[in-house]
């Protein structure tokens, strides 16, 4: 009876462990700019004018194992927090640190002014979000 209880949790342990995402993989290194180099940002501007004709985002994701899928989700902030697109990269067959960007084509009319945010999240893990903020002048 004692080896049939033993396991049962044996396995019970193993399908809850087995259920949950232990990635170490993590966001470092954002910054935004218009234009990139390496799949980089050279440094760190967060201000941008309407007449910007893309604006980048960079980051590094460290620790990624394969296959990982990174969102980045822009926003308008107005009144209302505003969705203006959101990609998901996927990691592939690529694993360590890896340098990853996305970026925003100016509008027909220009940047309108004001504040907006990008949030980007390592997709299927319980990690924080990053947020980078920018502003349009």
């Amino acid at each position: 009876m004692k080896k049939i209880i033993s396991i049962l949790v044996f396995f019970g342990v193993a399908i809850v462990f087995n259920s949950c995402n232990f990635s170490t993989a993590n966001i470092t290194n954002v910054k935004m700019c218009t234009s990139i180099t390496d799949n980089q940002c050279p440094a760190d501007n967060p201000v941008f004018n309407t007449n910007t004709p893309e604006i980048f985002l960079s980051c590094h994701l460290n620790n990624a194992p394969n296959d990982t899928d990174v969102e980045f989700a822009w926003f308008y902030l107005g009144q209302d927090k505003i969705p203006i697109d959101a990609v998901v990269l996927n990691s592939g067959e690529n694993i360590g640190t890896l340098n990853l960007n996305s970026s925003l084509i100016r509008p027909n009319n220009g940047w309108p002014m004001g504040n907006y945010e990008v949030v980007i999240t390592i997709v299927g893990t319980e990690k924080e979000p990053i947020t980078k903020s920018f502003q349009v002048q």
